[in-house]
C-alpha cells in the first residue's frame, strides 16, 4: 500500500503530465498539478505562470515544466514582502535542490536542449506550425514534454513534502495529506 507521501508524488506527476498532453502550457500544467496535490487553490498564481511555458513565451530557455515547480515551491517558502530577507535565501535554498535535481535528471535546464534530446531537434515555438509539429509527434512517444512535466512535478513535490514534514509554519496553512 502506497504511503500518503507517495500517492502525493504520483498524483503531481500523473496530473502534471496529463495536463501538458490535454492542454500544453508546461509552466501551468505544473504548478496546476502541484497545487491540486496539495490541496491549494489559487487562481492568480497560475494565471501569473502563463508567461513561463516553451521556456519564457515560447522561446525556449529555462524549460516551463521547471519553472512551474520552482514557483510552487517559491509559493510554499517565498517570502511574503521584500523586507523578508532570511525567508527569501531560506526559500531559494529550496528552489535551488529542485534546480539541480531537474538539471542531473535531463542534463539541462533549457528548454530547447531538452527538445533536442527528445526529439532529436529545437522547434521554433512561437510558431504555430512548429508547436503543432512537437505536440503530434509528442502524442506518439513514449517519454516526451508531458514525462518532463511529470517529473519536474514528482521533484517539486518531494522537496515541498520535506519542507512540510519539517515544521515549516505553512504546514498548517494547507490541505492535510490524506493518512
Amino acid at each position: 500500500m502506497e504511503t500518503s507521501s507517495e500517492s502525493v508524488l504520483e498524483k503531481a506527476a500523473r496530473e502534471a503530465c496529463l495536463n501538458e498532453v490535454r492542454y500544453h502550457l508546461c509552466s501551468q500544467g505544473t504548478l496546476a498539478a502541484l497545487m491540486r496535490s496539495f490541496g491549494i487553490h489559487n487562481p492568480d498564481v497560475l494565471r501569473a505562470s502563463t508567461a513561463f511555458a516553451g521556456g519564457g513565451v515560447r522561446r525556449g530557455h529555462m524549460c516551463g515544466a521547471l519553472s512551474g515547480a520552482l514557483m510552487f515551491v517559491g509559493l510554499l517558502v517565498g517570502r511574503d514582502d521584500l523586507e523578508m530577507r532570511d525567508q527569501a535565501v531560506r526559500g531559494l535554498g529550496y528552489c535551488d535542490r529542485i534546480y539541480r535535481a531537474f538539471e542531473e535528471r535531463f542534463g539541462s535546464v533549457l528548454c530547447r536542449s531538452i527538445q533536442k534530446d527528445l526529439y532529436g531537434r529545437e522547434y521554433e515555438l512561437t510558431r504555430q506550425e512548429e508547436r503543432e509539429e512537437m505536440h503530434a509527434l509528442m502524442e506518439k512517444m513514449g517519454f516526451a514534454c508531458p514525462q518532463v512535466c511529470g517529473e519536474a512535478a514528482r521533484i517539486a513535490a518531494q522537496v515541498a513534502l520535506e519542507i512540510l514534514e519539517s515544521g515549516h509554519p505553512l504546514a498548517n496553512s494547507i490541505a492535510r495529506l490524506p493518512r
